[in-house]
């Protein structure tokens, strides 16, 4: 019965079918090793002298090859012979432990009848089997199961939180210059240098914490005000409100605006005090100096030249005399 079995593997702390099985198993070795030690021995042994005939004159060459087909014959037969005895064994080992396990099972490992409904194992002794309010019940403790799984998985995450946050730990030590860090790929793959050990160099303001700080609380007002009254511009400007919105193509914001009155001052300084004559993208058209002042254009030029040409030819021409 299933309830014998479970009393008895709860006293023995080992299942009763452990045992027999056990029993055969070991048979089964000492069955395997007396047959490998027969065949050994019938291997080693001279083939005449185990009833192979052999022939006697050695020395043609004939004789020879007969010896060799006899001991090649031998061979074959032991190792038949071998598997047969080992197969006759297995099955005469089957059945007799097969009726030792049922004889065992049925009378020496059971427990009898009239003494099963009062059987009561050491460590029951004291106990008290009566049920309560607090009793554990099936749902109940399916339930701390459940919670036990959950509180499992919880610390296995939150040992694999408390690994990384430690490897980050490590390394920010380490840019720190607190302590080295040794890369998985050995010397050879690269290094942690310290990079931010001059934040630890504090040099003359650990004197003066106290003052720093009571001079920043005291600064917080002023920053707060400042703060409030920034929010509602920059909600106005976010909204393409004012002349100066942050939404739209045509609008600007005040870096672009600023990087074009630079662009624009620059460009009226090397043309109207420099005399350099820039083209659309600021390029330098003749790449000539021509000294300060304002910038000649090109059809000044060509009105210099025809007055010029004319004084030339007005004096070249001599003037009519009167009558």
């Amino acid at each position: 019965m299933s309830s014998d079995v479970t009393l008895l593997t709860e006293h023995l702390t080992y299942r009763p079918a452990a045992l027999i099985d056990d029993i055969i198993n070991s048979i089964n070795i000492l069955a395997f090793r007396a047959t490998e030690a027969v065949e050994k021995g019938l291997l080693a042994a001279n083939p005449a002298d185990i009833g192979f005939r052999t022939p006697s004159n050695h020395t043609s060459r004939e004789s020879q090859e007969a010896v060799l087909a006899a001991q090649e014959k031998a061979k074959c037969e032991i190792e038949k012979g071998v598997h047969q005895l080992e197969t006759l064994l297995e099955t005469k080992i089957d059945k007799n432990f097969d009726k030792l396990e049922v004889y065992s099972l049925r009378n020496i490992l059971s427990v009898p009848p009239e003494v099963r409904d009062w059987v009561r194992l050491g460590h029951y002794e004291g106990l008290s089997f009566s049920q309560s309010e607090d009793a554990p019940t099936v749902e109940s403790i399916t339930t701390l199961r459940k919670r036990l799984r959950e509180t499992q998985k919880l610390h296995a995450l939150l040992l694999a939180e408390t690994a990384r946050n430690e490897a980050t730990s490590a390394s920010l030590r380490a840019l720190l210059g607190k302590q080295a860090v040794q890369p998985e790929g050995g010397p050879e793959a690269g290094s942690t240098y310290p990079t931010f050990a001059f934040l630890q160099n504090k040099g003359d303001l650990t004197g003066d914490v106290s003052t720093t700080t009571s001079f920043t609380l005291s600064q917080l007002p002023a920053l707060k005000a400042l703060l409030a009254n920034l929010k509602p511009r920059l909600e106005a400007l976010a909204n393409g409100k004012g002349n100066r919105g942050l939404v739209g193509e045509e609008e600007k914001s005040w870096r672009r605006e600023r990087l074009e009155f630079v662009e624009r001052e620059t460009r009226k300084h090397l043309e109207n005090v420099r005399g350099l004559e820039l083209g659309e993208m600021g390029e330098v058209r003749d790449g000539e100096w021509q000294g300060d002042g304002r910038v000649i254009g090109k059809h000044e030029v060509e009105d210099l030249e025809r007055v010029v040409g004319m004084v030339t030819v007005g004096e070249s021409q001599p003037m009519d005399e009167g009558p």
